[in-house]
């Protein structure tokens, strides 16, 4: 009898060490979140600060730099012009991808159904479905990626005129898009011309990202695909373009005359944002420079060993507006 109580005795005491050291590292475990989610606004503070700063340096009366970044352990976020609406160029394609996935949940349409390449779809800057002769079949799955990943133009137009304008306006306002619509074809320059245009802005592009993050843009299964096709993203020259090659980014770039865009989400080691930069008549390369800039100045804030680490591969430029002229939206 005594030597079960002597065991019993043990055995309490085991548990008792046990569970004392349980709640030591769970203890010590929130007073580092804490100490580290004070760290984090005071460096939020003083990173908008310098934003702020530094987009003014360089602003004109007639130029506009919007930011939108967002990190996704405290949900601090930075908004510089976030509101404002700005042409949209290929920053749409988000949109369209997620109202794509919004029939397919909606078994309005399939990502298996096939679309025909014809004469109407054609236009010019970015994709390789141009290069094809008429006739030739794609699936909606196989457009849309190509629409995300090459920012593919004829992709895009295949995809709007199988949806139509009217519904993906619709579908924009379900998926509680404030400022978002699609007006025009992207690369219709005529209706450009005569002042119809498709506007976004950066909190717009921000909310459907972190929708995505989250996996709650539309279903989890959408979320996780319409995630690793902008994981895909080959046109490189802008928020990835600072930052070190085993970085992850998953974003979505827009460019047009007066406009260059992008807007993604940067995977660290030490936590990840959202970050979306569009900017308006600045020249094409400074601007592709200033987005890189602030990509930068946020990824230091989770890398202090940042400036060892820069990009320096595969990096996927754009065609220049210079030598494109009209036909240069859409990347």
């Amino acid at each position: 009898m005594k030597e079960k109580t002597k065991n019993f005795k043990i055995l309490v005491s085991i548990v008792n060490i046990v569970l004392f050291l349980l709640i030591f590292i769970f203890v010590a475990k929130i007073n580092s979140i804490y100490s580290k989610y004070e760290l984090k606004i005071d460096e939020f503070k003083q990173l908008k600060q310098s934003l702020q700063e530094y987009i003014s340096s360089i602003s004109q009366e007639d130029t506009l730099v919007a930011v939108y970044i967002k990190d996704l352990s405290t949900d601090y976020t930075i908004e510089i012009n976030s509101d404002i609406q700005i042409p949209s160029a290929s920053l749409v394609k988000i949109p369209i991808m997620a109202a794509v996935y919004y029939l397919v949940d909606k078994e309005e349409i399939s990502l298996d159904e096939k679309i025909i390449y014809r004469r109407k779809h054609r236009c010019g800057g970015s994709g390789i479905i141009k290069r094809f002769h008429y006739g030739k079949k794609f699936t909606i799955k196989e457009l849309t990626e190509l629409m995300i990943t090459i920012s593919d133009n004829v992709a895009t137009h295949m995809l709007i005129d199988r949806i139509g304008m009217k519904k993906l306006n619709e579908i924009f306002r379900k998926l509680k898009l404030k400022n978002t619509n699609i007006n025009r074809f992207v690369m219709d320059i005529k209706a450009r011309n005569k002042g119809i245009e498709n506007y976004t802005t950066a909190e717009d592009i921000g909310f459907l990202l972190e929708e995505i993050y989250n996996g709650k843009l539309i279903s989890k299964e959408a979320s996780n695909e319409m995630l690793l096709m902008l994981l895909k993203q080959r046109i490189c020259d802008r928020i990835p373009k600072k930052l070190p090659s085993y970085v992850a980014v998953a974003h979505k770039t827009g460019l047009m005359k007066d406009v260059c865009h992008d807007a993604g989400i940067v995977y660290t080691n030490n936590g990840n944002f959202i970050i979306c930069v569009l900017t308006q008549n600045l020249q094409p390369k400074f601007a592709k420079e200033v987005i890189a800039n602030i990509s930068y100045m946020t990824y230091c804030l989770y890398d202090k060993n940042a400036e060892e680490n820069i990009r320096e591969d595969n990096i996927v430029n754009e065609p220049s507006v210079d030598n494109l002229g009209d036909d240069s939206g859409g990347n």
